[in-house]
């Protein structure tokens, strides 16, 4: 089996919300017809139902069977990519200082930050793991500037990742940070306690 990507699973996770939203029409479908998936298509007498379209209902309540059970196998498919995700993530974890070493190698004084840390609250999870406002994010977990689309990226591996560490590259000042996260609740809001903004809204 490939190694799962972060890539892998927002396929996957994408191709689960379209069948989602497939299903949801076919069951517009029946509902128009005054049916669902359990009604009977003939009336008292064993003669096909005239106030429903029987053909169209039988099609669609086929379809619907075949989508439930693609959603179960796409649903199982996304939980054993995160768990393996997560499982990759633990061993690059609780790194040594040769590790974080290797881990800043990877970036250099050209790399490009995506994000930038705005306000950070005081006793919050970003605050305890170093960050300060003004870091320029450079790596957040799998994150790059190569592959970062928009803050949504961000939140995802936040809630994949809750009570675990998540590895930062940041740039303060001339310098490049090794930080380790740990998004989790606290007493104020959000799992980081700190503002996260897309580089591309401040001053480079």
């Amino acid at each position: 089996m490939d190694r799962p990507t972060r890539e892998s699973a927002l396929q996957l996770m994408a191709s689960k919300d379209k069948m989602e939203s497939e299903l949801l029409e076919l069951l517009d479908v029946l509902k128009s017809n005054n049916t669902d998936m359990t009604q009977p298509l003939v009336d008292n007498e064993g003669f096909p139902r005239s106030d429903i379209d029987v053909y169209q209902v039988r099609t669609v309540r086929q379809k619907v069977i075949c989508l439930r059970n693609d959603l179960k196998n796409i649903t199982k498919q996304i939980e054993t990519v995160l768990h393996n995700l997560h499982a990759q993530q633990r061993e690059g974890a609780g790194m040594d200082e040769n590790s974080k070493s290797t881990f800043l190698k990877e970036y250099d004084d050209h790399t490009t930050p995506f994000a930038k840390i705005g306000a950070v609250t005081e006793g919050s999870p970003a605050e305890k793991s170093g960050l300060i406002t003004d870091d320029l994010i450079l790596g957040f977990g799998s994150l790059r500037a190569s592959n970062f689309s928009s803050l949504k990226d961000v939140a995802q591996i936040i809630q994949h990742r809750l009570e675990c560490e998540i590895p930062l590259c940041v740039r303060r000042s001339d310098t490049l940070i090794h930080i380790t996260l740990i998004p989790k609740p606290w007493s104020g809001k959000g799992f980081l306690g700190c503002v996260v903004l897309p580089f591309d809204t401040v001053d480079r």
